[in-house]
Parts: structure tokens; sequence; C-alpha cells
């Protein structure tokens, strides 16, 4: 009787002491190697953007002769346009939302047409890195958009602000 005394405390100890190993062979394993995702999918995440909350590249590409052609389609809409930046203009404006804030027009053309995309700085709802004051003549640019206009407007016109700014390597 008095050597199970003995060998229960010594069997307790030797578990704790492989459980503790295993528990930590776990986490250096875990911490050491890559995420599963990287083996899985080695493309780079695009990060969600838009109401969708989804990768800019999972939006359709939008021709903007197709925007002008249809505009009700497009009314209150995300979409996705892609093409070349032509001018940049900026100008500060004082008011509309409370504090002064750059409004940045930028003309940009694909092989269909030409259209003018509003960032409206600090007021605007561009969560991008890339801001429109940053963009050159020349750059190639993939935008997610909200087209405004065309029923809801007097002029029939198109207001097109830019939601996401990305530079493509075309």
């Amino acid at each position: 009787m008095d050597g199970n005394k003995q060998t229960m405390p010594l069997l307790a100890a030797r578990l704790c002491f492989y459980a503790v190993s295993f528990i930590g062979m776990i986490g250096v394993l875990m911490i050491g190697s890559p995420p599963l995702s990287l083996a899985i999918d080695p493309l780079p995440r695009s990060p969600r953007v838009g109401s969708l909350r989804i990768p800019l590249l999972s939006y359709n590409l939008v021709p903007i002769s197709k925007l002008f052609s249809d505009p009700t389609s497009y009314h209150l809409r995300e979409i996705r346009i892609a093409g070349t930046i032509r001018t940049v203009q900026t100008e500060v404006l004082t008011r509309g939302c409370g504090v002064p804030y750059e409004l940045t027009i930028i003309s940009l053309e694909d092989d269909s047409g030409l259209v003018e995309v509003l960032d409206k700085g600090a007021c605007g709802r561009n969560r991008s890195p890339v801001r429109a004051p940053m963009l050159a003549p020349g750059d190639r640019v993939d935008l997610l958009v909200h087209v405004a206009g065309g029923t809801g407007r007097l002029d029939g016109s198109l207001e097109v602000f830019a939601l996401w700014i990305e530079r493509t390597q075309d």
C-alpha cells in the first residue's frame, strides 16, 4: 500500500510534465509556422471594400461608355471602373462638410470613354491608402466608385465618387 501512495504522485507529476510539454510544442508550431492560408492560397489578398465588403477584383468591371449609355442602371450603385488618369485638379472647399476639405476631380479614360471622378478627401468615403491628389496624369488605376445621377438629376448628368483607388501595372 505504501508503494501505491508513492507512485501516484510520481505518475501525476509525469502526466503534468507531458501535458505541459505537449501544449508548449503546439504553441511553438503555431507561432513558428506560416498561416495555413498562405500554403493554400499563394495570391495576395485584396482588402474588402465597398458596402459588399468583397475584394475589388470581385466587382464587375464596367466600361465607361456603358456607364453613360445606360446611366439609370447604375444610379446609386457601386461599380468598378479602370483606366488611365488624364488630369487631376484639386481645390479646397469650405462649405458642405462642416470643415474645409480637398475636392479632387480626376479625369479617367478607358478604351471606351472619359469620366470625371470626384474624391471628396476628408469628407468623402474613399477608404483606400491611395488618395486622388497622389495621382498624376498617366497613372493606371482601378477604382470602386459610387454613381449618382441619370434618373435623379434634372440635367441627367452623372456624379461618380471614389470609394477605393488602386494603382495597376497595365
